[in-house]
C-alpha cells in the first residue's frame, strides 16, 4: 500500500474509534438485545470491556508480520466500515437509538465512504 492509501485506511479506522467514543456517550449497549436486558451499569461495563479484545485484535492484525494477512484484514475492515452504516440503518427506528444527531451521522457516513474509497483503491484499482 502507498502512503496515500495508508492515510485513507487510517482515517477510516480513526472514524471507527471516534464512533466508539460516541457510542459510549450515546449508550449504544441499550440497542443490543442481550446487553439491553442487563442492568445499566453491568451493560456499560461489558460494552466498554469488550472493546479491549476488539482493539487488541485490530492492532494485532495491523502489525501482523504476514503481508497477506494484513491485506485481508484491512479489506475486511473496509467492508465492515460499509456494512456498519447499514447496521445503523437497520436500527434507525430503535427506541434507544441516539445516533440521529448530525455529528453521529457524519462519523458513520464518512466511515462508510472512506472504507469504500479505500477498498476501491487497494482491491479494485490496485
Amino acid at each position: 500500500m502507498t502512503h496515500f492509501t495508508n492515510i485513507i485506511f487510517f482515517l477510516g479506522l480513526s472514524l471507527l474509534l471516534v464512533h466508539e467514543l460516541d457510542a459510549v456517550k450515546r449508550h449504544e449497549w441499550r440497542i443490543f438485545p442481550i446487553l439491553s436486558s442487563l442492568p445499566e451499569k453491568t451493560a456499560y461495563f461489558i460494552f466498554v470491556s469488550l472493546h479491549l479484545p476488539l482493539f487488541t485484535l485490530i492492532l494485532f492484525y495491523l502489525t501482523h508480520p504476514n503481508p497477506e494477512t494484513r491485506y485481508w484484514f484491512i479489506i475486511s475492515m473496509d467492508i465492515f466500515f460499509i456494512v456498519h452504516m447499514g447496521l445503523h440503518g437497520l436500527y434507525k427506528n430503535h427506541k434507544e437509538n441516539d445516533f440521529e444527531n448530525g455529528f453521529s451521522k457524519v462519523i458513520i457516513s464518512l466511515m462508510a465512504i472512506v472504507g469504500g474509497c479505500h477498498f476501491l483503491l487497494i482491491a479494485i484499482i490496485p
